[in-house]
């Protein structure tokens, strides 16, 4: 008989607002869906703009196990030397080979279970990283051959670049979904050789934003078209994530369901 292993995905994660939706709920979901394994994209913890260790810190408190990352990895300086400490961070496989950190990390739920979570940048108006495709190939080389579930977090503008992730990983990863544009999709679904597939988790956050941040400065920005600080939303967040269920021997997906909880 195949063992299920629950696997939560949550997007990104936007400041204040999307923090104190977590705490508020995170324990209580893992409980209802018997999470045995949460990820979540850390890279707007702090403000909007990267994180740092406090805020990843309440973080894995609450119940997240590993936090992937993308183009403002950097934001905050003192994440250069926290994810070279610790290895539940990971930032895009993909960036340059002098970045600090690693692309990919193992760990183990807990029950025993080692699940690879891989992290990767998009280059469709994102910049000038190393092609994505290729950085997912070398990380599955990489991954130890015993490690059967495998989550990766393509963090990317375009959707079709995302699309054709999933595709490019169909049969070798467990899930592939999208982070980056704050939009939920609902466009989840299980591939015909067992990757589940989402293009966009979306934000965990205020809503009553413009992708976190508040109306005012960045409409400020596109009507102006002038500079204008961004200052990301501190409360009213909700959340947005993905409940995947894997067949902990073969890695396959046996099930894909998203998660909305309102603002309270």
């Amino acid at each position: 008989m195949s063992e299920k292993l629950n696997v939560l995905v949550i997007g990104d994660i936007i400041g204040k607002a999307g923090r104190r939706a977590l705490a508020e709920h995170l324990p209580g979901l893992i409980d209802q869906y018997q999470v045995d394994f949460t990820v979540a994209n850390g890279e707007n913890l702090a403000a909007g703009f990267g994180l740092n260790a406090r805020v990843a810190e309440e973080m894995f408190a609450l119940g997240v196990d590993v936090m992937t990352n993308g183009n403002h990895c950097w934001d905050q300086r003192e994440f250069l030397q926290l994810i070279e400490e610790d290895d539940r961070h990971v930032r895009p496989m993909n960036f340059s080979p002098h970045a600090p950190g690693r692309g990919w990390t193992v760990k183990e739920s807990a029950v025993g279970h080692k699940i690879a979570v891989v992290n990767l940048i998009g280059q469709t108006f994102m910049g000038p990283w190393d092609c994505p495709f290729a950085a997912a190939d070398k990380a599955l080389e990489e991954i130890p051959d015993d490690v059967r579930i495998i989550l990766v977090d393509m963090h990317a503008e375009a959707s079709s670049e995302k699309m054709g992730m999933g595709w490019h990983l169909d049969g070798r990863a467990s899930f592939v979904y999208g982070t980056h544009t704050h939009i939920p999709t609902c466009d989840e679904i299980i591939h015909a050789s067992g990757t589940a597939y989402q293009t966009d988790i979306g934000m965990t956050a205020s809503y009553q934003s413009i992708i976190g941040m508040k109306v005012e400065g960045a409409l400020y920005r596109m009507v102006q078209r002038l500079p204008q600080r961004f200052e990301a939303v501190e409360r009213g967040g909700s959340i947005f994530a993905t409940l995947v269920s894997v067949d902990a021997n073969s890695g396959k997906a046996i099930s894909i369901e998203r998660i909305h909880i309102p603002p309270s």
